[in-house]
């Protein structure tokens, strides 16, 4: 793959991005996988180095206990065994150790999980990390670095007599040292202490042939001597002589151990290559997470189609301020326009733009993820050119337009249809006319070519060439005409204008030189200036006025979408209370049989007895009374419920109780919350507690009332930034909420990130009886950073 310049990363910032990355890394293996990256043209690679580093992040995002991060480099233990018969001290065999473990560790952990990561388990394959070699370790060397005793019988035996020989000398030498200091040859605080390995005690310098023994060292003034009491001189080489045996017994115990360490060299290595490749996996993984990082789409083909891109150092820089990132949406492709002009005043964001098209493109191709929206799409560019900066030379005596048109040859040579190049302040370091012809003729050379790019200009014939040419179009920076501030947002398909007269004015600029320089300007150029700046007044007036319009349908959607739900409520319950009085009908019907039937056998039984007769018409004749009775007060209590504006009522079987708005003919104009219905006189009745007092007590006591339930739902749930445990509890409860009104479909927003709390709602979702599809939402309606679902 082809770059220019030679120190494209450093005017990329890819340099600043890979000390960033290089931070984050545990060893210097680690380090050196990070100083051999480079961009690749081949789009399988790419692809396997975005999914390794996707995996990691998905590993590190899951919240489960992950085997140990401190990836160290394990070369330089195995460097110290390749010559046979060298051996590791037992300090290195505890490092060795816990690096092995490691090694073992996230091996398993990655073929476990190979489902979900199997990049990096595919990773694991040549090699064989042995459990056997770990517990061989530890059997012989302590989390210390210390040999055990149990290591072997010998030195189990050695270091048993070693401790009665110190003891022996210990006990020898204090009975000296109490007899010296009843004898005043030292003072009373003097105590046994070590020299050359050896137990000795200190004596005035005076009294010191007063004692025999051997002097091993004296003070610094002089006045007092450290001496080994004969007693002790014998013991004491008894000891010196263990610790010998000692030693050499140890060497002889690590030397096995190393060289049973040595027969899995081959393996040892590859381990070796692969905690170095996890580190560095890892800390670009660590990155990612830093700056939201993803995996966007792969093309094989030059493709740029980008949305919510971000600048990873500038968004970086802005977080650490408090300030806000205008994310970048653009589209380059074959089908349509390749190359993008932008222009705009100063300190518009069109350096910043570039330069976030040539950072985000030569990360992805380095297998970085990038901080997109994961709707974006990376092609593959085989060559990527930039042209940036002051690149003036003093050591080939080149200007800095010089230097601008050494690249411009190079790129005219080299570039293709597979080219990306990228290049800022497009013609300038020399006059105006001619370097904007040169600047346009070599921008026709590039087009023709069917390479892509992004440049930015000031020059007019570059915004006129690209509003003709095809595979051309203009881009501007936007701007706030009424403030004459940037906004720091590209728009695509229109030229920017320089505001250089409305600067001036801002400045304070005397308006006479203004109006001089306007005068040398002409008038076409100057009309063709206001022209723009007029043009984006109209576009930031129209711009509001859309929002305002996009808000207030959406407000009459939502309010649509409410009287459609109650009119269903309504509906349903109105065939309730139809089918209730259908079996209080019947209900009365058979009473009023069985009553007859119950008279009728009572008449024959009594034979017809007259006054049994009479008995039992009267008890019938009570009944029918009673009936009669209870319709009339209930049709007097509803003569006497006169509804009038302002009552409060409810629907009959209800109790959730609203104010009367207006009455109209047979129907009333009723406000249930934020919903007003008309609803039928003969179904109201007029509420025992008012609309208020109602609105109180819903906010005191709880229970289910379908029409305030209904009232109060909402078509979508957010549960972005909860953890996965809080989410799934809320959808669950969401869910109930949803089934229980009989809605068909709902929206769940848990954002777009790694997209692991999205895959943990629909595994969940995928077990509910109830779901029918858990799907992406339509792309303009938020696209995978919200799930559709569709009730059975």
């Amino acid at each position: 793959m082809l770059e220019y310049p030679s120190d494209i990363q450093e005017k990329l910032g890819m340099d600043q991005v890979l000390q960033l990355v290089k931070a984050k890394c545990k060893s210097n293996y680690g380090v050196e996988f990070l100083d051999k990256v480079k961009p690749s043209s081949r789009a399988d690679d790419i692809a396997k180095w975005l999914d390794q580093t996707h995996e990691m992040v998905r590993i590190l995002s899951s919240g489960d206990n992950l085997p140990s991060r401190d990836f160290q480099d394990l070369r330089q233990y195995l460097k110290k065994i390749k010559v046979k018969g060298t051996f590791l001290q037992g300090e290195d065999f505890s490092v060795l150790k816990s690096l092995l473990t490691l090694l073992y560790d996230w091996t398993q952990y990655v073929k476990k999980h190979q489902d979900d990561c199997p990049q990096l388990c595919a990773l694991t394959y040549g090699f064989i990390a042995d459990k056997e070699l770990i517990n061989e370790i530890d059997q012989i060397v302590d989390e210390r670095g210390i040999v055990r005793d149990t290591a072997s019988p010998e030195l189990a035996s050695i270091r048993a007599l070693l401790i009665q020989k110190e003891k022996a000398v210990r006990t020898a030498i204090n009975k000296v040292l109490r007899k010296a200091i009843q004898d005043k040859l030292t003072d009373e605080d003097s105590a046994v202490t070590v020299r050359d390995g050896r137990l000795v005690i200190p004596l005035k310098a005076e009294h010191k042939r007063r004692i025999q023994g051997f002097v091993h060292d004296e003070s610094a003034t002089g006045q007092t001597v450290y001496l080994e009491p004969t007693e002790a001189l014998q013991l004491n080489n008894e000891v010196r002589e263990l610790q010998y045996q000692e030693k050499r017994e140890i060497a002889k115990i690590l030397t096995r151990l190393t060289d049973l360490v040595r027969e899995s060299m081959e393996d040892l290595e590859k381990g070796s290559f692969f905690i170095g490749l996890m580190d560095f996996i890892h800390a670009k993984a660590a990155f990612a997470l830093q700056v939201d990082g993803v995996k966007p789409e792969i093309s094989k083909n030059p493709q740029v189609k980008w949305y919510s891109a971000k600048h990873p150092l500038l968004w970086l820089a802005h977080q650490a301020a408090g300030k806000p990132t205008i994310p970048l949406s653009l589209e380059l492709s074959r089908q349509e326009n390749r190359i993008l002009v932008i222009s705009g005043p100063n300190a518009g964001g069109k350096s910043v733009a570039l330069k976030s098209v040539g950072l985000l493109q030569y990360m992805f191709q380095c297998g970085f993820l990038v901080p997109v929206s994961e709707a974006s799409t990376f092609g593959v560019f085989r060559n990527i050119f930039l042209d940036i900066g002051d690149t003036q030379s003093l050591e080939n005596d080149l200007s800095t337009y010089s230097s601008h048109l050494t690249a411009m040859k190079y790129f005219q040579e080299m570039a293709d249809r597979n080219t990306l190049f990228l290049i800022d302040e497009f013609g300038t370091g020399t006059e105006p006319q001619f370097g904007g012809a040169i600047a346009e003729s070599i921008l026709g050379q590039l087009n023709d070519r069917k390479s892509f790019g992004v440049i930015t200009t000031h020059y007019q014939n570059l915004k006129k060439f690209a509003e003709n040419k095809p595979g051309v179009v203009n881009g501007a920076m936007k701007y706030d005409v009424a403030a004459l501030e940037p906004l720091f947002e590209l728009e695509v398909g229109k030229p920017g204008s320089s505001f250089a007269f409305e600067i001036a004015k801002k400045i304070g600029l005397p308006k006479n030189i203004i109006e001089d320089a306007k005068g040398m300007v002409g008038t076409s150029q100057v009309d063709y200036e206001h022209l723009l700046n007029s043009l984006e007044k109209e576009r930031g007036k129209y711009e509001k006025l859309t929002k305002k319009l996009e808000k207030e349908e959406s407000d009459v959607l939502s309010i649509k979408k409410d009287y459609e739900n109650l009119r269903e409520m309504l509906q349903e319950e109105q065939k309730r209370l139809i089918k209730e009085a259908k079996h209080e009908a019947k209900r009365i019907v058979e009473e009023a049989n069985k009553r007859i039937e119950n008279t009728i056998r009572g008449i024959q039984e009594s034979k017809a007895d007259k006054v049994k007769t009479k008995q039992l018409r009267e008890g019938l004749n009570q009944y029918k009374s009673a009936q009669d009775n209870s319709i009339k007060k209930d049709e007097n209590k509803r003569k006497k419920e006169e509804i009038k504006v302002g009552d409060s009522v409810t629907i009959e079987g209800q109790d959730t109780s609203g104010e009367v708005m207006n009455v109209k003919g047979k129907q009333a104009q009723v406000r249930f919350g934020n919903i007003i219905s008309f609803i039928d006189l003969k179904k109201l009745r007029k509420a025992k507690v008012s609309h208020q007092q109602q609105e109180k007590r819903s906010r005191r006591v709880g229970g289910v009332n379908m029409v305030e339930k209904m009232t109060q739902f909402n078509g979508e749930v957010d549960v972005r930034g909860m953890r996965a445990d809080e989410a799934l509890m809320k959808v669950d409860e969401y869910i109930d909420s949803a089934l229980l009104l009989g809605t068909d479909q709902v929206r769940i927003i848990h954002g777009k990130g790694h997209g692991i709390l999205r895959d943990v709602i629909r595994t969940h979702l995928k077990g509910h009886s109830s779901v029918g599809s858990a799907v992406d939402e339509h792309v303009e309606m938020g696209g995978s950073g919200i799930t559709l679902v569709t009730f059975k």
